[in-house]
């Protein structure tokens, strides 16, 4: 009986990593799956063990190509796949026994995709990932998109299985020569399959890497913001052109909420072009936002909200240095009178735009000061995803 699934492996410079990921390759997919490795045009020694992991396993192969970035290499795979599944594995991450369950999982259900839950891992200690908690946790064993917009949060494109024919028949590829490569692959695949199987035992172990310049860190980069406002609207591109608006307004406040803040955090120490780009990629997604929507978000993003669409950089910027401190991701190192000092300047500018009652407001200013005058009250930096997380 042919193999149903292929695993397709891009590898580029994760040498401390990548003996984990494969192992954990080999013991958790079906018995006889193809693997197909592609060894990105690494520096170090990830090709190397690539090599030496697949002699002697039939159904593996090694390609070594010229740098091209991730969706390119992922796309490599899927191009050499044969099976009637594929499914992609980002190198320095590993699979838990339930993957193998995706595949019985759609064959069973008829489905043309099939995703599962994820645990969060430091290489210590795991926990389920909050991103995937919030997609699969209130759906059931099928999943229907437009029924259950939580999906939305589920975009990250290794923790599922693709029936190769219907990714064909749709022409979905991953874009090339970007960074979030999965976000245009993954939200045009969970409409257009219809059904989607669920499976909700962790299927997937996610590495933080720690000490990494990873994608998340370098926000404040020109680069990392447009790439990202291209692939939102790209999905958001979609979702019109299926007449998806309900969808579409789920997508965007979920990018409101969870994207946006981690660029604004960037932009006290961001340039006039960068900034001016931030102020794109806000009104396209507040453009057409219910006012409801608006007015239930939390205070101080909903702060950054009205400054923005004001046009009021430099307040912006002000306020976004009193509460994330002058550099995004790294260690405060204001002093406690300087933070108290920006703090209260901070509530000053959102008093004045009249977006909560006096009453509330001292009482999240006294909350905030304690947290300042308090020991461990100084924040410190957490770790972030590198590329691929959608």
């Amino acid at each position: 009986m042919p193999a149903p699934l292929t695993v397709v492996v891009a590898v580029y410079d994760v040498e401390p990593y990548l003996q984990e990921c494969l192992d954990s390759v080999a013991r958790c997919v079906p018995e006889g799956t193809e693997v197909v490795l592609v060894d990105d045009g690494s520096h170090d020694r990830s090709g190397e063990i690539c090599d030496a992991v697949a002699a002697g396993r039939p159904t593996w192969r090694v390609v070594h190509q010229a740098n091209a970035g991730l969706g390119a290499a992922r796309n490599t795979g899927m191009d050499l796949a044969t099976t009637d599944f594929v499914g992609f594995v980002d190198s320095d991450d590993i699979l838990l026994p339930a993957y193998a369950t995706l595949v019985r999982r759609a064959t069973e259900d008829g489905t043309d995709v099939a995703t599962g839950a994820v645990l969060r891992t430091d290489g210590r200690v795991d926990r389920p990932s909050g991103l995937h908690d919030q997609a699969l946790q209130g759906v059931g064993d099928v999943a229907v998109l437009v029924d259950d917009p939580s999906l939305l949060y589920d975009t990250t494109a290794w923790n599922k299985v693709y029936r190769r024919s219907f990714l064909q028949a749709h022409g979905l590829r991953f874009p090339e020569g970007v960074l979030y490569e999965d976000l245009p692959l993954t939200v045009p695949a969970l409409h257009l399959a219809g059904r989607v199987s669920v499976v909700h035992e962790p299927v997937y172990r996610w590495r933080a890497r720690e000490g990494d310049a990873s994608i998340t860190q370098r926000r404040h980069e020109l680069t990392n913001l447009t790439d990202r406002f291209a692939a939102v609207s790209a999905v958001d591109g979609f979702l019109e052109q299926q007449h998806l608006d309900d969808l579409r307004v789920h997508h965007d406040t979920k990018v409101l909420r969870l994207d946006l803040p981690l660029y604004t955090s960037a932009l006290p120490e961001a340039d006039d072009e960068y900034r001016a780009a931030y102020l794109t990629f806000f009104r396209h997604l507040v453009d057409g936002l219910p006012p409801e929507r608006r007015a239930a978000l939390p205070p101080t993003l909903r702060l950054y909200v009205e400054l923005a669409d004001a046009g009021r950089m430099d307040d912006l910027v002000r306020v976004v240095r009193a509460r994330r401190g002058p550099r995004a991701w790294a260690q405060d190192d204001r002093g406690r009178l300087a933070r108290l000092r920006d703090n209260l300047d901070s509530f000053r500018v959102e008093r004045a735009l009249g977006l909560s009652t006096d009453r509330l407001l001292a009482r999240r200013l006294l909350t905030s000061t304690a947290r300042i005058l308090l020991p461990g009250g100084v924040r410190r930096p957490r770790t972030r995803r590198r590329p691929g997380a959608g």
